[in-house]
């Protein structure tokens, strides 16, 4: 029940609120006062005003709650507000398309896309045979979710998570389930030969940066083999193929991040050889993903603190899990009729966050102060991560941007059969559980040099 609550924003958006208050309000609410930014009055009692939004002050707001009425667009805007509810002790609600709830995470980091192009997504979709690797994982279900909205002809999610393709297929039940593992190279041929998709998504993989670290051969198997299975039954049914990337993959540092750089350059080379598409897209870390910190900070603060970050420099380009849906469909539109081939496309995602951020604002959004009511740690940075992200590496150039958004990145070009011969040599390695010789044979691959040249020069 919420009760002494102060309502916020513009005098009109707040006025027509309170009349409306029958439609979202909960039983039992009460309003205490309002907080307005800009000109005008309302009939509620006057709290604090201020002529623009970073004027505001709540200093002197003595409520449990804040109900942002007519949120600012701007994410560090909301933020601002989100500080300042925070260390006057206040939870933050808002009201959203006539619903209250409390403001999330989500509300408050990642970079909308811009200009999602729903007409030229919708054309490549529409009445098409769509299959999704990882299709109950966080980010493939939520791709499945937009997908099946675009009216194509069959819609496939394939997950080798029994609990995962179960949840989603309540979700969807229109949907076709396979439950295989992209490990498997006959499985997958055997069932892309049974569905005959047009489109792939892949988004399957192995994300944790410490767990590839520790498991080299299962890194492989997965987000490196698993690629290749994938995307030779993907051609072998006439499939385009969309492989979902990661920043990490940018002039990698560890493990996990190189097994996405060298899917990367195998689909670039797909791309380069042949008829059919193979694009890889970049993300950033996707917000309450299975890779995400997000989920590990809400449990450590359940638990009271301390929240636990590596480094307090270090910094990552976010995503929330719709927009990174949105990002591989507006790349998917425009990849599969770009030219030239063999390009790397990246979603534009704005500036970088210090992570030590991202944990204040999950600490301010439960109406609490960093620091102060909650604690934060340093612990050091584990192996094969980074302090900072790119989305371009050195050795890549901009290409022309081919849509709002979408970056076009190019790099030197690697043979089809070196790159073969690499994956071969590393899935052989991968299966004797040959995790010694894994890191320097991955990384000699992405380097474009076989093991034999690396040799001669050493």
């Amino acid at each position: 029940m919420l009760r002494d609550a102060v309502l916020l924003g513009s005098a009109i958006a707040v006025s027509k609120a309170w009349n409306a208050r029958e439609s979202w309000a909960p039983r039992g609410f009460r309003a205490r006062g309002v907080v307005l930014v800009g000109p005008g009055d309302t009939e509620l009692p006057l709290l604090a005003s201020a002529p623009i939004w970073d004027a505001l002050d709540l200093a002197a707001v003595k409520a449990p709650t804040l109900v942002l009425i007519e949120p600012p667009a701007d994410g560090a805007a909301k933020r601002a507000v989100l500080k300042r509810a925070a260390e006057a002790g206040m939870k933050t609600f808002v009201l959203d398309n006539g619903k209250l709830r409390r403001l999330r995470l989500e509300d408050l980091i990642g970079r909308p896309l811009e200009d999602v192009d729903w007409r030229r997504i919708k054309s490549i979709i529409a009445g098409k045979r769509v299959l999704v690797t990882g299709g109950g994982g966080s980010i493939g279900s939520e791709l499945a979710r937009r997908i099946a909205t675009l009216a194509p002809e069959r819609l496939t999610l394939l997950d080798s998570s029994e609990h995962n393709l179960y949840r989603i297929g309540l979700e969807l039940p229109e949907a076709v389930q396979v439950l295989a593992d992209i490990r498997d190279r006959a499985s997958m041929r055997r069932w892309f030969a049974k569905e005959r998709p047009e489109i792939v998504f892949h988004a399957a993989a192995l994300k944790q940066v410490p767990m590839v670290e520790a498991f080299p051969s299962e890194g492989v198997l997965t987000n490196v083999c698993g690629l290749q299975h994938v995307a030779e039954a993907a051609h072998a049914c006439d499939a385009d193929l969309i492989f979902v990337s990661t920043d990490k993959a940018v002039d990698p540092s560890g493990l996990m991040g190189a097994s996405k750089r060298l899917g990367e350059i195998y689909c670039q080379a797909l791309d380069r050889e042949g008829s059919l598409r193979a694009i890889p897209v970049r993300l950033g870390n996707v917000l309450g993903s299975a890779g995400s910190v997000t989920p590990i900070f809400e449990a450590q603060l359940a638990e009271g603190g301390p929240l636990k970050i590596t480094d307090a420099e270090v910094t990552r380009y976010f995503l929330t899990i719709p927009q990174a849906a949105d990002a591989l469909l507006q790349a998917a539109a425009v990849g599969l009729n770009a030219e030239p081939r063999g390009a790397i496309f990246v979603i534009e995602m704005g500036e970088a966050l210090p992570v030590v951020e991202l944990a204040r604002e999950i600490i301010r959004l439960e109406g609490l102060r960093p620091e102060i009511d909650v604690p934060i740690v340093f612990t050091g940075l584990r192996p094969g991560e980074k302090l900072h992200e790119a989305l371009v590496a050195e050795d890549e150039w901009r290409e022309p941007d081919p849509a709002v958004g979408v970056i076009a990145v190019a790099s030197p070009p690697h043979a089809l059969d070196r790159v073969s011969e690499a994956i071969e040599c590393l899935s052989a390695f991968a299966r004797e559980g040959a995790n010694d010789k894994i890191a320097t044979a991955l990384f000699v691959a992405i380097a474009g040099e076989t093991a034999e040249t690396r040799a001669r020069a050493g």
